[in-house]
């Protein structure tokens, strides 16, 4: 009975603090305020205090939830819910900090359906939400999402081929004893760079939300609840995202001694979200059918131009 007890501790503990939703949660609000302050940095600006993404998150949770008349109710309520569900249970399967709750052998197949569940939400918001601008967000993401899922997903599958193993913990922990995959695979590292600012909808792909087209696309007509919930998954899956690519391509929490493996796993993690609020800064907004001609005309073929180099190399 003890062990039954202790299990289910353990358990609970993983679910809803470490690397739960509390963990998740305060690394959400860390880096949207080091997004927003790095970004204000390179823009001249001052940018918020520290708490204010918290403050923003509260704001919203006490605001008044309306829908436009004729959009379902019960279905814009449980889209948020959803999404926020599938990015808390990645967490689950990615090694963070050199602990994994649940790993095993595929569990990178596993992480990447589940990043991928909140794009159709996403687009279902916008359709069962019925405003003008929440549909042609909604048509947008879904056009994004064909245009950037395939070479992140082939950009992925190179630490996979070059380690042997589609388990993320096999992967980083290869990574840590040998060489980085993203000096092995760089050209892999930068078009999983891509397609998670794409996945995340960041400048220069934030095409189905852009606030001078479509205000604020499938989420137009939410408020209150549901937005900050909304808001909540789009800022854990930043985090969940920046995880990932931390630990196929970056070693995880590995290769030195000097450091702890949480404080090693951070500073990697804090780069790659740098490398990202640079290139909000630096680039302008795409159409989409230039994106849709940059996934399939540039981003694909060099994923299968990496794949392809990986195999000849008989790295895997």
């Amino acid at each position: 009975m003890t062990g039954w007890v202790m299990d289910l501790i353990r358990t609970a503990f993983a679910l809803l603090v470490y690397p739960g939703f509390a963990f998740l949660f305060v690394c959400a609000l860390i880096f949207e305020w080091i997004d927003r302050k790095v970004t204000a940095r390179l823009q001249g600006r001052v940018g918020p205090p520290w708490f204010q993404p918290l403050a923003d998150w509260i704001k919203l949770m006490a605001k008044e939830d309306l829908l436009p008349t004729g959009a379902s109710e019960w279905a814009c309520a449980a889209l948020p819910i959803v999404s926020l569900a599938c990015v808390l249970t990645t967490s689950l399967y990615i090694p963070i900090a050199g602990m994994t709750v649940n790993a095993f052998e595929g569990d990178l197949i596993v992480i990447l359906f589940l990043l991928s569940v909140p794009a159709l939400a996403y687009f279902l918001a916008g359709w069962l939400s019925i405003g003008v601008y929440s549909v042609i967000g909604g048509n947008r993401s879904l056009l994004q999402y064909f245009s950037y899922e395939v070479p992140f997903l082939m950009a992925l599958s190179g630490p996979a081929i070059m380690s042997g193993s589609w388990s993320l913990s096999d992967i980083a922990a290869q990574q840590s004893r040998t060489i980085w995959g993203v000096f092995v695979q760089p050209l892999g590292f930068l078009l999983a760079v891509v397609g998670l600012i794409g996945k995340l909808k960041r400048t220069p792909f934030d095409i189905p939300k852009a606030k001078s087209e479509v205000v604020a696309g499938p989420l137009t007509e939410f408020s209150g609840r549901k937005l900050a919930l909304w808001n909540l998954s789009l800022h854990i899956k930043t985090v969940v995202g920046i995880f990932v690519l931390t630990d196929a391509f970056l070693g995880g929490s590995g290769v030195t001694k000097i450091l702890p493996p949480p404080l090693t796993f951070g500073i990697k993690a804090l780069l790659i979200l740098l490398i990202l609020s640079v290139a909000g800064v630096l680039y302008a907004r795409l159409r989409i059918d230039q994106l849709a001609t940059l996934g399939w005309r540039v981003l694909a073929p060099l994923a299968l131009v990496q794949i392809a180099f990986i195999i000849w190399m008989g790295v895997g």
